[in-house]
């Protein structure tokens, strides 16, 4: 059987424009389908990132900012919090939907992060939360953002480290590796989603777009969950790709990925839940004046 590590993480090469546009369609669908589960699950894992995005863009008020991938909508929000003008963008319409609903005085559209519904030199700063390692064509992405960064502006991309530092995805992954799966057919095949979870792609990418004091800084935190049971359900009502990867599978299979990855999952465990380590890196840079 195919393992998913060798399957899911190929080259860095770039898609086809055909394969970039199946990933495009699978993801809309996949966080059109699990916009309210992951926000009541996972919307808070990635809030871990707000302050330092923030910094990162050294965000001032009445700053005009934009948030790409903007999810359920809390970076924009904290954002338009602190002073700024904030928008937010998201290629889900559930997700925009969702955000509006939280956050109604906030706007959010729904866009392509290749084609951003705005003028060239718009924003002071452009943050994305996590959004990175689903683009389809991340060079194209980040150059699509720096053109609506003004000049001086700053932009800043939060990505996760590397699955043996980020646990709640690590745990499912090395699950459904130690069993060994097939695919899906809609699952698409050949891009790298942890590209960026390497500092030096990650500076690479950046500087490719032309930025200028470039920078790549690792952060760790910690989440807690009462019970593996929690963090299954949310895991599967979170992670797009992966939960696809275990609905896909019988029973049985699903039976054998749930005991391997209950029993890694335990080394976590203590009296009252599961304290699991999160690791992520923000990336940043500035438009040259």
């Amino acid at each position: 059987m195919d393992r998913p590590e060798e399957v899911m993480i190929m080259s860095s090469e770039g898609l086809s424009s055909s394969d970039a546009e199946r990933l495009r369609a699978f993801e809309r669908q996949g966080h059109d389908a699990l916009a309210r589960s992951y926000y009541e699950f996972f919307a808070a894992v990635t809030t871990l990132a707000t302050e330092p995005l923030l910094d990162a863009v050294r965000l001032q008020p009445d700053a005009n900012l934009l948030d790409v991938a903007s999810g359920p909508g809390a970076l924009a929000a904290e954002a338009a919090n602190r002073g700024a003008r904030a928008v937010g963008v998201d290629l889900s319409p559930r997700m925009v939907e969702l955000a509006h609903q939280l956050h109604p005085a906030i706007e959010y559209r729904e866009a392509d992060v290749e084609h951003l519904p705005f003028l060239d030199h718009m924003f002071d700063a452009v943050v994305c939360a996590f959004g990175l390692g689903h683009f389809p064509q991340p060079e194209l992405a980040v150059a699509e953002c720096v053109r609506t960064l003004a000049p001086g502006g700053r932009i800043a991309f939060a990505w996760w480290d590397d699955p043996a530092r980020q646990r709640i995805q690590g745990l499912f992954r090395e699950a459904i590796a130690e069993i060994g799966v097939t695919l899906p057919k809609d699952v698409p095949q050949g891009h790298n989603v942890f590209r960026f979870s390497d500092s030096d792609e990650f500076l690479r990418l950046l500087r490719g777009a032309g930025l200028t004091a470039v920078a790549v800084t690792g952060h760790a935190a910690s989440f807690f969950v009462p019970d593996t049971e929690t963090l299954w359900r949310g895991g599967l009502g979170s992670l797009v790709l992966t939960g696809a990867v275990i609905r896909h599978q019988d029973h049985a299979t699903q039976d054998l990925i749930r005991t391997a990855f209950e029993r890694r999952a335990k080394v976590y465990k203590s009296a009252h839940g599961l304290t699991l380590p999160i690791a992520f890196k923000i990336g940043s840079g500035q438009r040259s004046t």
